[in-house]
């Protein structure tokens, strides 16, 4: 079934060509231009995926981002460019950020990329369990993790950071290291991302200790 994607975006001309692309790639695409009406649209076409501008003329993005993205997709597209910008949207639940102007090539490549990376998240199912303590079980091969039997819900790059560091137990890892291996070597990200994502899951697994800062270095799961 063909994946559906929200384009929420104020600017008509971003929005046509975003649309257009996006639907001769074979995505079933709506679109709205602010952010009262994305979340009234959210309810009744019930996105995979949204594409959120921040800058809208009512609802600011980040908001609209911190309403949804728990239960949907976002990647948010903006020309506020900043670090700062791009730590509060990570830190709101957003999965990948999008500076303009763009190339739309980059961001047809990116949508695809975030979904391969949800299909092989839910292709991968085990019963293949081991216990990390403090309540943690980890479902290797499912990339799911349960606190006191209740499942954690990472989001997408989260559990990547997560996992990789489970499989490389005891090994120190630097930010720029991590940026490389987890993002990929031609992220364009600051390496504070890397900082935000630790934070994130520190909260979420109520441990904060379970992944450890080396001063000066960077990161280790022991």
């Amino acid at each position: 079934m063909a994946k559906k994607i929200l384009v929420v975006e104020d600017e008509y001309s971003i929005n046509d060509i975003l649309t257009i692309t996006l639907k001769s790639e074979g995505y079933i695409v709506e679109s709205v231009f602010d952010g009262k009406s994305a979340l009234e649209k959210i309810d009744t076409f019930k996105p995979d995926l949204v594409l959120l501008d921040l800058m809208l003329p009512d609802i600011d993005g980040f908001e609209v981002c911190k309403r949804i993205s728990k239960d949907h997709l976002v990647i948010m597209i903006t020309a506020r460019d900043s670090i700062f910008d791009k730590i509060v949207g990570l830190e709101l639940g957003a999965d990948d950020y999008i500076v303009k102007p763009f190339e739309i090539r980059e961001v047809v490549a990116r949508v695809k990329a975030l979904f391969r990376s949800i299909e092989k998240e839910k292709n991968n199912n085990s019963d293949e369990f081991i216990k990390l303590g403090e309540g943690i079980e980890v479902d290797i091969k499912g990339k799911r993790v349960f606190k006191n039997g209740t499942e954690v819900q990472l989001k997408r790059q989260e559990a990547a950071l997560f996992f990789f560091l489970l499989d490389n137990r005891n090994r120190v890892f630097t930010r720029a290291e991590l940026l490389d291996k987890v993002w990929g070597y031609d992220y364009c990200g600051d390496s504070r991302t890397v900082d935000v994502h630790i934070r994130r899951i520190r909260a979420k697994l109520g441990c904060p200790d379970f992944i450890e800062t080396v001063f000066g270095i960077g990161y280790v799961m022991r």
